[in-house]
């Protein structure tokens, strides 16, 4: 007598193979689409924004002693030339030469306040600014601002520059020159380092070379030396 099993296969539905199938597709899917959201964040673009270099501005004391606490816009002054808006909190500006600082360069970013001891009515003022251009009281808390005359105090501090405006990084002070910088006008920068403060001198001589650049990608929007011919 001969003895044989039976094997029974038991089978996927055809219709249950499809629903998984499916649902196997549906996470994938949504895996994809969280990372693909998430990587611009992780990367960063920069603005398309042309910048050109505008100049030095003195507040109209080029060549001029100004008279004993004296207060204007001071600073490295650019201009979006084009090519899309400008976000000045996403913007570096690095400057260094002759006379500058201990280290000989000093970075600054939109939210390196200005030392509050050279911008007027802050009650933190000392004697060393009087002999010098500093800063207007609408300056307080801010590095960089929208320039121009007739703005309000809203205008000044929006970031966002549009192309055919212009912007400046302020400077705590500036003066037409003496003989401790062979009489080359020069700005004089404060900004934080570790603890405390720290000053420094950029002269404008074509010896300081400046490069601005977004933060994110370190693309350079503008770059080059701080010529006497830049004071305005």
């Amino acid at each position: 007598m001969v003895m044989t099993e039976k094997f029974t296969e038991h089978a996927v539905s055809p219709v249950v193979g499809v629903m998984l199938m499916v649902v196997v597709t549906i996470i994938v899917a949504a895996v994809v689409s969280s990372f693909a959201t998430a990587l611009p964040a992780n990367v960063g673009t920069a603005s398309n924004a042309q910048v050109e270099l505008v100049g030095v501005s003195s507040a109209g004391y080029k060549d001029t002693e100004p008279p004993y606490w004296t207060y204007g816009q001071i600073g490295v002054v650019f201009k979006n030339a084009g090519g899309g808006s400008l976000d000045l909190r996403n913007l570096n500006l690095w400057v260094g030469g002759i006379g500058s600082g201990s280290s000989g360069a000093a970075t600054l970013t939109y939210n390196d306040a200005v030392d509050p001891r050279y911008v007027e009515d802050s009650g933190e003022q000392t004697g060393a600014g009087r002999w010098f251009v500093t800063l207007p009281k609408e300056a307080a808390g801010s590095r960089m601002q929208r320039f121009g005359s007739g703005l309000t105090l809203e205008e000044l501090q929006d970031p966002i520059i549009e192309p055919g405006e212009r912007f400046i990084i302020y400077c705590e002070f500036y003066y037409k020159g003496d003989s401790s910088s062979n009489y080359f006008p020069y700005l004089g920068f404060s900004n934080p380092r570790g603890s405390g403060w720290s000053s420094g001198r950029v002269n404008v001589d074509g010896g300081s070379k400046y490069a601005l650049s977004d933060l994110k990608t370190g693309v350079v929007y503008s770059e080059g030396y701080l010529e006497q011919e830049h004071v305005f």
